[in-house]
């Protein structure tokens, strides 16, 4: 027991772990893939422990149960953790958990500062205090079950070796930022108001000035917070503006673009080329994702048309 908790307190933080049957035998399985502000975790426990962490200080934690069941309790709420609902600790919330024999869940660790950036960034915003959620995620709204579609996305990617853990992949920064973004718009949380408000118009020509950044740099790990920079506006104008005029989001029109040179680089690759080599290059560290995309495009699969 001590052991599990030492292991599991190096990659979070310390924490009191109470085991609810002594007479049972004890068993953990944590796996974790390391990305740079986020971290992919699966961590299980045989028979039901209680878990004082306290305040986490300096993470948020997502805790998706794929096994069994947990009553976590975290600031003023209790959660009954289930397949239908998860949790979100804030780091300035001090919580106390119950994790049921079996029980198996699939972590999402988040750096605060980075989402805390990112907020500001959204925003518009200077936030002087920490961001906190709505510590309760009903995994049967759309918008939840799109953002869980996207963690296994990472998940298998890093399972792949494409991303997370000593890949080193180049779009590193932009997968980590789409699944924040995304979490942000998702899960109720003290931003929300300030995400419902409509932005300024975007001039048309700072919409062109963003796709011809875009066009230019197709190959490279662009991130929103880069597009928006170039057209000098804000995320979330830069997300109506392109609503607007391109009836699309600025990570839609991206992807479109790098569909494109996909296509053009499987049709004119050499002997011995990938498809993953080619995907992963333009983008997309989710194969089978970018396979789905490419034949809605193009109406056949990337294999036929590196085949020429």
């Amino acid at each position: 027991m001590d052991e599990a908790r030492q292991v599991v307190s190096a990659k979070f933080c310390d924490h009191k772990l109470i085991p609810g049957d002594t007479s049972e035998a004890f068993e953990t399985c944590h796996n974790r893939a390391s990305g740079r502000s986020l971290s992919l975790n699966f961590l299980r426990y045989s028979s039901e422990v209680a878990i004082d962490p306290g305040e986490l200080t300096d993470f948020y934690l997502v805790q998706i149960p794929l096994r069994g069941r947990a009553v976590v309790k975290t600031g003023a709420h209790e959660v009954e953790a289930s397949n239908q609902t998860a949790s979100i600790l804030n780091p300035t919330e001090a919580t106390r958990m119950t994790w049921q024999a079996g029980c198996e869940k699939l972590l999402v660790q988040i750096d605060r500062g980075a989402l805390h950036d990112l907020a500001e960034t959204l925003t518009g915003h200077h936030l002087p205090h920490a961001l906190v959620f709505n510590p309760e995620m009903q995994l049967q709204t759309a918008a939840l079950k799109r953002w869980v579609d996207q963690v296994w996305a990472c998940v298998q990617a890093a399972q792949n070796g494409a991303a997370f853990g000593n890949s080193a992949y180049r779009f590193q920064s932009v997968i980590e930022e789409d699944l924040m973004t995304s979490l942000l718009q998702s899960q109720p949380n003290a931003i929300t108001h300030f995400l419902k408000d409509r932005p300024l118009a975007l001039p048309a020509r700072a919409v062109r000035s963003a796709t011809e950044y875009i066009r230019a740099n197709l190959s490279d790990p662009i991130t929103m917070r880069d597009i928006a920079g170039q057209a000098n506006c804000s995320v979330r104008s830069l997300q109506t503006g392109f609503q607007s005029s391109l009836g699309c989001t600025p990570k839609q029109y991206l992807n479109r673009q790098r569909l494109k040179l996909a296509h053009y680089l499987l049709q004119t690759a050499p002997p011995g080329t990938l498809v993953s080599t080619v995907a992963y290059d333009t983008g997309f560290a989710h194969l089978g994702r970018f396979s789905i995309a490419y034949k809605e495009a193009y109406g056949q699969s990337p294999s036929l048309s590196l085949l020429h």
